[in-house]
């Protein structure tokens, strides 16, 4: 019988101190900690608990950030991936994420923050939404139960979660209230104390603001509008204050006539605006918001005809000109390699933004399913980022 080799002392003082421990395994990517987490019960207990979650985003942020790894790609008003490439990757070693552990299929994706997802499930028009929370990373998955009222009706669920300040996330409901000056009221759950805040929160709004279209930027929740003003909320605080929106044709290029689209998202802590444009001429603008909420400024102004002309095949076709030009998501860096995201015609082009240049081109194709329903054009493509993360839900 051959007799197993003994473990060397360095080894054991490793395996039985806690703290040295902790630190050689935070600077372990997660996807490889997931692996050792089968090592032992003890590194199972250690990599699982949200103390060891947060020390491990914090090690792993750059500049105070989280950097985005992939793109979940969806549909607005349907529960199935548009494409057969359910994710873009943004970097060359990136494991695309499969969100194949929500066992039910009949869900959607609301939102994403910081390496979690929000989504509901929906089965038929007599029953209610139910919630979740998921971290695609550690595939762990957990039930949201809204705060019961009888106040109303529910206009939107929203994720707050900054995994660089504290490892628990809050979830932020509104409702319209029956009244007949637009009373909205918010509630507020802490995944802290796995409760909903007795309290809540009444205040009047205008018609333009979407509730449901929602952006967590430092420390403040900031919803998108349709109209000329919109909202925030500074969670720590709990105080809603206004904030401008970019009137119609803003700084549009020359020849515009309408704007055709537009994309609301952050990275690392600058909230923007991209616009495109109608009659389509493969320029866009993003504006960023200024750190004192006064006004939005042009931050980049992109011409992709001379791109365009060097690659014939991803042009439009007439037919499609005013359809096929999506902004899909503006990723800083605290270089000058922050990039763009846009969808032209079945294709995901990645462009550098300082320079313009092509960086990549993802060849998607439309599942049959959606390809049944609506054509690809007219539908709404949304976006949410991946984060590999292990934090706990």
């Amino acid at each position: 019988m051959k007799k197993s080799r003994p473990s060397s002392p360095s080894a054991e003082t490793i395996a039985y101190n806690h703290d040295l421990l902790t630190q050689i395994l935070i600077r372990i990517p997660p996807k490889h900690l997931l692996k050792l987490k089968l090592i032992s019960k003890q590194w199972r207990s250690l990599i699982s608990s949200l103390q060891f979650s947060h020390s491990h985003s914090l090690h792993h942020q750059n500049r105070g950030f989280l950097t985005p790894s992939a793109l979940f790609l969806g549909i607005g008003n349907y529960y199935r991936p548009p494409f057969e490439l359910p994710a873009l990757p943004l970097t060359p070693d990136t494991r695309l994420p499969v969100l194949d552990f929500i066992v039910d299929p009949h869900f959607k994706i609301l939102q994403s923050c910081n390496g979690l997802l929000l989504g509901h499930f929906y089965y038929n028009i007599n029953e209610r939404l139910r919630y979740f929370i998921c971290n695609p990373t550690t595939r762990k998955f957990k039930m949201i139960s809204l705060p019961v009222s009888q106040l109303g009706s529910l206009r939107a669920v929203n994720l707050a979660f900054d995994p660089m300040k504290s490892p628990h996330y809050n979830i932020i409901c509104v409702r319209k209230l029956p009244s007949p000056n637009r009373r909205f009221g918010l509630y507020i759950y802490s995944s802290k104390s796995d409760e909903w805040d007795s309290s809540w929160i009444s205040f009047r709004a205008n018609e333009y603001i979407r509730f449901d279209h929602g952006v967590f930027c430092n420390g403040v929740f900031h919803w998108n509008s349709n109209g000329r003003k919109s909202l925030r909320f500074d969670l720590e605080n709990k105080v809603l204050k206004k904030m401008p929106m970019l009137a119609p044709m803003f700084q549009a290029p020359q020849g515009s006539e309408d704007e055709d689209s537009r994309y609301f998202g952050e990275s690392r802590g600058h909230l923007h605006l991209g616009v495109t444009y109608m009659p389509l001429c493969f320029k866009f603008n993003i504006f960023e918001m200024a750190a004192d909420y006064s006004h939005w400024f042009l931050k980049y102004c992109l011409n992709l005809d001379d791109t365009m002309k060097a690659f014939p095949d991803l042009r439009l076709p007439v037919v499609d000109i005013y359809y096929g030009f999506h902004v899909l998501s503006v990723i800083r860096s605290e270089g000058e390699e922050s990039k763009v995201v846009i969808l032209v015609d079945y294709k995901a082009i990645c462009y550098e933004l300082k320079n313009g240049v092509l960086l990549n081109v993802y060849e998607l194709k439309q599942c049959p399913e959606t390809l049944n329903r609506c054509p690809l054009n007219y539908i709404g493509i949304q976006v949410y980022q991946y984060f590999e993360t292990l934090s706990c839900v």
